[in-house]
């Protein structure tokens, strides 16, 4: 059961919960009687020579009431927290859930009820992609002939064969985005066939992305998704995310390619024609022959990076081609279905507990996702991923989707954490700089019927923020003395 679980799992830490805090004074008394007693027994044995000087006092004395009031002190911070994050949640949509693991406590609202997560189901496809691929796999393009070229000439066609590269790009796509972007540069692939002593290819550049599916969006997602290009076409063989336009971010709409294998053939076609080699065929999208031979190819970012972008730029894109990989990795299919069942293996046999976990797609982008916060905030917390999705995490005030909020504020630069919004949806899940240690949250907030999540609910987030980095709150014992 849910609920045992959760019970289990607070064992370690401080309950957050009521104190009756008359037990205090007279845990203080035993313990002022019993230290007494102590130096009482110590009059009676012989003295023993010490130089003088030679032992320094301690900086609290034994007898002391501000040390035995510590404990005190740290039930005081736990009560302050709660009490605070009561009062977050007092303001934030009846369906809201809130996990909160700090050193030495855990808090817990509603962490097992199922919400919609939006973007921050991006956590989970990260971390199932890190687990069960690691964080040095590349996604390797390969160009490939049916025959070896014959002194510098490709005879037939030269293939491009599509490994689900969600960061193949140009520099002036990745510059049209406001923050530096990371990508997979498309010019080292025709460096790469230009180093191999090609020099003219009588036939045509063919793009193959039969890795994956042709499904290019999910059947679920509505359809203004698309136009917006909240995702761009998705296909194991594209170039700046499967779009033919793409203005600068604020412009027009980017324009999706009909044909994205094909659309990255032309590409590399003219990279080809600007270092002299002349391609006589054109450029278009078809199977590789089999057994064909590899005459170049190009390595991708490690996929450390790649879970980076995801996480830091909530990349749709990148989202769904991970989780068609994992598909296929896993599951044998480079599909929608496939991806999704694979997330929940993979999770699983990393010891999360995954009754709660609906997967629709990879991004996000769907409402049929469901989560609750306990997955979450244990997925952030896993021991053999959580340094990489600190790592790859959004900054507050500084990076990613938190570039622009919370700027100069006490939470700037102290918030690693993954943003989730739809209509209906908000969430924040990650990591705080907290002075008792690093604290790992999950919240995630749905409104049902035809409300919407207003932007006060999205601005309180920052308060929850500045509650976490202030813990531990503890009252002021400096003043006192033995």
């Amino acid at each position: 059961m849910r609920g045992g679980r959760s019970a289990r799992r607070a064992l370690g830490f401080r309950q957050i919960g009521h104190r009756v805090l008359v037990v205090a004074p007279v845990l203080l008394l035993g313990a002022l009687v019993a230290g007494s007693l102590a130096a009482v027994a110590d009059l009676t044995a012989p003295p023993t020579p010490r130089a003088l000087g030679e032992l320094d006092p301690p900086a609290v004395p034994v007898l002391s009431l501000r040390r035995d009031l510590d404990p005190l002190a740290d039930q005081v911070a736990d009560r302050r927290l709660r009490t605070a994050l009561d009062g977050f949640l007092a303001g934030q949509p009846a369906d809201s859930c809130l996990a909160v693991v700090a050193p030495d406590l855990r808090y817990e609202h509603r962490v097992d009820d199922p919400q919609v997560p939006a973007s921050t189901t991006k956590v989970l496809t990260g971390t199932a992609a890190l687990l069960a691929l690691g964080p040095e796999f590349r996604h390797v393009t390969r160009v490939v002939a049916a025959a070896a070229p014959a002194g510098g000439v490709v005879a037939g066609d030269l293939h491009v064969v599509g490994s689900g590269d969600p960061l193949l790009a140009l520099g002036e796509y990745a510059a049209r985005y406001r923050q530096p972007q990371v990508f997979s540069d498309v010019r080292a692939l025709a460096d790469a066939i230009v180093a191999a002593g090609i020099t003219r290819i009588d036939g045509a550049i063919v793009g193959d992305d039969r890795r994956y599916d042709a499904v290019r969006s999910h059947p679920a997602w509505p359809p203004r998704f698309v136009t917006q290009g909240q995702s761009g076409p998705l296909s194991a063989l594209a170039v700046n995310d499967g779009f033919v336009e793409w203005p600068p971010q604020g412009d027009r709409p980017v324009v999706p390619a009909p044909d994205p294998p094909a659309h990255a053939a032309e590409v590399l076609r003219v990279l080809l024609a600007e270092r002299g080699v002349p391609v006589a065929g054109g450029a278009r999208s078809g199977p590789a022959p089999d057994g064909a031979l590899v005459v170049a190819e190009h390595a991708g970012l490690p996929l450390l990076e790649v879970v980076g972008q995801l996480l830091r730029d909530s990349d749709n894109t990148t989202g769904e081609l991970l989780l068609k990989e994992l598909g296929l990795q896993v599951e044998g299919a480079g599909t929608f279905e496939a991806g999704s069942r694979a997330v929940g293996r993979v999770l699983a046999e990393a010891g999360l507990e995954v009754d709660a976990l609906t997967v629709v797609d990879g991004s996000g982008l769907g409402s049929g996702n469901g989560l609750d916060c306990d997955l979450l905030v244990d997925a952030l917390a896993h021991e053999a991923t959580r340094g990489a999705l600190q790592a790859g995490m959004p900054v507050a005030g500084e990076t990613g989707t938190l570039a622009e909020r919370w700027v100069d504020t006490p939470v700037a630069g102290r918030v690693r954490a993954k943003t989730g919004t739809l209509n209906q949806v908000t969430g924040l899940a990650g990591y705080v700089d907290a002075p008792g240690g690093e604290i790992t949250f999950a919240f995630v907030a749905n409104v049902a019927g035809s409300a919407r999540i207003g932007l006060e609910t999205i601005a309180a987030q920052q308060r929850l923020a500045e509650v976490l980095a202030a813990h531990p709150d503890r009252p002021d014992l400096t003043s006192l003395e033995p």
